[in-house]
């Protein structure tokens, strides 16, 4: 049965890359002027000859204490020991692998091309640090390089995200231009077709092993239509992931010889669908959410009772952050019913807030126990999980808002100002952004970054840059911005996001942060323009404070185009009428 599904999730899966491989690319962006550069960058040092495993991968100066070196230890990071030997390079990365990933060490690197050794060299040095966002990633900082050694599907598939990346981050918004007479763009479509081709290749042997490869394939496809700002191409990329994940699941209660010997983990790929499949969750309508996959089985480790590494902390807080968003978000689509719905989402909240309580003391023990973090990658991977500790603190006052009678959410949600600030300082920490940012008083989205389809588009005035486009992942920055934008009472910080995913684009998966930028601000306007629970009405009226039955309730989104969606607003009192009441619509194009 698993062999059958997994074929025919493949073809599903090439079926929607060939539908996409044809897509037009167009106008170039233009390079953007600004004084300020506040573009977020590795520092890229000599590599060191001796010295722990672990800093000579960080590529840092190790001060070799013995067992463990204080380097690694006094930041929250696990030292994984010494080698014999001042290995350095491919050396070091073979002392370090698994063993039983070196099956096969004889096989080198088939690069065929000048043009392939440059982008998987950029890959390795930059793509795959910046996908990883604010923390490491096995996956695309490890497990991916070593699969491309054996591999050839995954290694043309690194090419290509290479190739998209370099030309993502020299424009001006998140997402690469439709212009396949591009150069660079038509490498990456030729590198995607023979990851493609060699996919379909293998698909006759239906080993657990090539659905891995799929799964691992799929990920990366997921990761290629983003750049691209193909967003429901990724989507359908997703769902053939995570189909296969089922399968896999349905037929195998523990992990086969064949998936402990793949050079991609399960546990790791399972962590990184569990966490597309939220961000997606995230922007689908109800009906889309309806139709779509099986909600994937975590990883559930038990968290430690003392934090030691960053890994760890990040790893619990982000287990707890999916596992709350994605009940919630099934509250919204199949709400509990009948006397005893109030004392399960009560006992539901409880064991949340229990959890999230026991996390925080722990996270403050080991946050105590650090000597001075100097390190800007560690301190991008405190403040990486103090966000997902914010969040999760306003999830669990969303929480009390639901109301088990209704079977709704009400919109009268019990978040405060302060919880806000807190998010909006972070990320301009994170984002090296100046703390008074904010979108100026009369300026529309437009102004900022208007349709590329218009053909004024080249000639509009510039605005200052504060950083390139930025590509993650996951990193959860977007979404903590979205909270700001979507449940602040205030539009002075409501203003404050929208400025920070305006003037600092970066896309996180799924989702686009100057999109989200310009659709949080038309809710503002509606909000701020509506009258008894009608957006929009009043153009010259702008509330300071907002109503709640003027608050938007549903944002309902469906993609009309392979770059255009349309967004349906609801009010509350639009939203709880039965049948809901029709909203206003905006096409949004990318």
């Amino acid at each position: 049965m698993v062999k059958n599904s997994r074929a025919t999730a493949a073809v599903e899966q090439t079926k929607a890359i060939d539908e996409n491989e044809s897509d037009s690319f167009s106008v170039k962006p233009e390079k953007r002027k600004g004084k300020k550069d506040h573009v977020r960058k590795k520092a890229w040092r000599p590599k060191t000859k001796t010295g722990c495993i672990t800093c000579r991968i960080r590529r840092i100066k190790c001060d070799e204490a013995k067992p463990s070196c204080k380097r690694c230890t006094s930041t929250g990071r696990k030292c994984d020991g010494y080698t014999t030997s001042g290995l350095s390079g491919p050396a070091l990365a073979v002392a370090y692998a698994p063993p039983q990933f070196l099956r096969n060490p004889s096989h080198a690197l088939d690069l065929n091309s000048t043009q392939e050794q440059e982008a998987f060299h950029f890959f390795k040095n930059q793509t795959a640090y910046e996908l990883s966002g604010f923390f490491d990633s096995v996956f695309w900082q490890f497990e991916v390089l070593q699969a491309s050694h054996t591999i050839p599907a995954i290694r043309h598939a690194v090419i290509a995200i290479a190739a998209l990346h370099r030309k993502f981050i020299s424009g001006r918004m998140p997402v690469v231009p439709d212009d396949i007479s591009d150069k660079q763009i038509a490498f990456a479509i030729e590198q995607s077709n023979r990851a493609i081709q060699e996919l379909t290749r293998s698909s006759s042997q239906r080993t657990i092993s090539d659905m891995m490869d799929v799964m691992t394939a799929c990920i990366m496809f997921y990761c290629l239509c983003c750049f691209q700002g193909h967003q429901a191409t990724a989507l359908e990329h997703l769902r053939s992931g995570l189909k296969i994940l089922h399968q896999l699941d349905q037929s195998f209660d523990n992990e086969t010889d064949d998936m402990e010997v793949h050079p991609v983990s399960l546990k790791t790929l399972r962590a990184i669908f569990v966490t597309m499949d939220v961000q997606a969750r995230g922007v689908m309508s109800k009906e889309m959410l309806e139709t779509w996959a099986h909600r994937p089985k975590r990883n559930f480790n038990k968290p430690p009772r003392q934090f030691v590494t960053f890994s760890q902390a990040r790893y619990a807080f982000e287990a707890v952050y999916h596992e709350m968003l994605g009940f919630m978000q099934a509250l919204d689509v199949n709400p509990p019913s009948g006397p005893d719905a109030p004392r399960w989402l009560q006992g539901q909240y409880q064991q949340f807030q229990r959890e999230f309580d026991a996390l925080s003391i722990r996270l403050d023990e080991f946050l105590a126990r650090l000597s001075q973090v100097t390190a800007q990658e560690d301190r991008e991977s405190i403040l990486g999980i103090k966000l997902f500790r914010a969040q999760i603190g306003i999830y669990l006052r969303l929480f009390k808002g639901f109301d088990a009678v209704k079977c709704s959410r009400e919109i009268e949600w019990e978040v405060e100002e302060h919880d806000m600030i807190l998010i909006l300082d972070l990320a301009c920490e994170l984002l090296r952004a100046p703390p008074d940012i904010s979108a100026p008083a009369g300026t529309r989205p437009e102004d900022y970054y208007p349709d590329t389809a218009d053909p004024e588009y080249v000639t509009e005035a510039e605005i200052p840059a504060y950083a390139r486009p930025v590509f993650s992942s996951n990193s959860g920055l977007l979404s903590a911005l979205w909270l700001v934008v979507t449940k602040s009472r205030s539009s002075t910080l409501r203003r404050r996001a929208m400025a920070l995913m305006l003037d600092f684009p970066r896309r996180e998966g799924i989702w686009d942060g100057v999109v989200a930028g310009r659709v949080a601000w038309e809710i503002l306007r509606l909000e701020e323009t509506a009258v008894d629970g009608v957006l929009g009405v009043n153009p010259d009226q702008q509330a300071e404070t907002i109503a709640d039955c003027n608050k938007v309730r549903d944002c309902s989104i469906k993609y009309i185009g392979s770059r255009v969606m349309e967004v349906e607003f609801r009010s509350l009192t639009q939203w709880e009428a039965r049948p809901a009441a029709r909203g206003i619509k905006k096409i949004l194009a990318w």
